[in-house]
């Protein structure tokens, strides 16, 4: 039984190991200028400790998770078909999450490769995580620059208020102030209009804000300098990358064997050990000896000797009668 458990688990594993194929992509990853970042610099919720693969790795990870990410990338491969006359859609995408795998291989390089038993898949749903990922990417950004723009624009309606009071005070004070000008007037008309060269100034910087939120997500769109995929997808006419689920299945027929034979050993050790001690109990309650053997040749001795004995009464009392 153990040689077919073992035997079962190394033909799986060799089979495994043969009929899997693999497909990976390697990308350049650089984080983005601050000049075309949507974000504000000062946002607690950015993770400046992660270098630029490592943060675009979280990023796919994470959306790997997702069950609509999944669903939008089979979507667009040969498996659509697959997925939708699948009886259990939920499970099948858990398989595919599980075939999928992204690496970090340095500060800037990211590996994402999928696993699968036939050569022209991985390279189907490996170009579409990353088109998918792309375009999640892309509306994410949107939304942020459209909120971004809104609040800009609120905060340009209220600097243009202020520049507008500004203004209005010092017109008001030429007004009412003619020259000459007293050193103390001299001293107010100054303060009014650095007040307004300063709403000016903060409008003028608004503006621009404005401005950059709305032009960033389409100039990092064009010039793709976040994510560049440096090796593309293939399909890979040898098998490869079926090296981890082959030992691991091999692993479990090997523990699994182990596990049976020394269940095996223990029970016939057990039942080795109970048949001596149940024999005797056995001869106790059929009223026998414990050790019969022993007792019947006892009693043997005890009147074998006894024997001689008797026929010589048996004798004498004939001869006494004869007489």
């Amino acid at each position: 039984m153990l040689i077919l458990i073992w035997g079962a688990g190394l033909v799986d594993a060799a089979i495994e190991y043969g009929s899997t194929y693999q497909s990976e992509a390697t990308i350049w990853a650089v984080r983005a200028s601050p000049a075309l970042s949507v974000t504000d610099p000062e946002d607690p919720n950015i993770a400046l400790i992660q270098t630029a693969a490592s943060q675009q790795t979280e990023v796919l990870k994470q959306l790997l998770q997702t069950r609509s990410f999944l669903v939008d990338v089979v979507g667009r491969t040969s498996l659509k078909a697959a997925f939708d006359s699948a009886a259990n859609q939920d499970r099948y995408i858990d398989d595919i999450r599980k075939r999928f795998r992204v690496e970090t291989l340095g500060t800037s390089l990211i590996r994402v490769s999928f696993l699968s038993h036939d050569p022209k898949t991985p390279p189907e749903l490996v170009n579409a995580a990353l088109a998918v990922r792309a375009e999640r990417i892309e509306q994410a950004r949107q939304l942020s620059s459209a909120a971004l723009s809104l609040l800009y624009q609120r905060q340009l309606e209220f600097a243009q208020k202020q520049a507008a009071d500004a203004q209005k005070g010092l017109d008001d004070f030429n007004a009412s102030h003619m020259a000459p000008l007293s050193e103390a007037d001299q001293h107010v008309q100054t303060q009014l209009r650095l007040a307004v060269d300063f709403a000016v100034v903060r409008l003028s910087d608004l503006r621009g804000r404005q401005e950059q939120a709305q032009l960033a997500p389409a100039l990092l769109e064009v010039s793709g300098v976040e994510f560049q995929i440096v090796d593309a997808p293939r399909v890979d006419a040898t098998p490869s990358g079926g090296e981890r689920s082959a030992i691991t299945i091999a692993a479990v027929a090997l523990a699994a064997g182990a596990g049976l034979g020394t269940l095996l050993v223990m029970v016939a050790t057990l039942l080795g050990v109970r048949r001596p001690v149940a024999a005797p109990a056995e001869r106790v309650k059929a009223g026998q000896s414990p050790d019969g053997a022993a007792a019947r040749n006892g009693s043997r001795d005890a009147h074998g000797p006894a024997l001689p004995a008797d026929g010589h009464r048996r004798a004498e009392a004939t001869s006494s009668t004869g007489r």
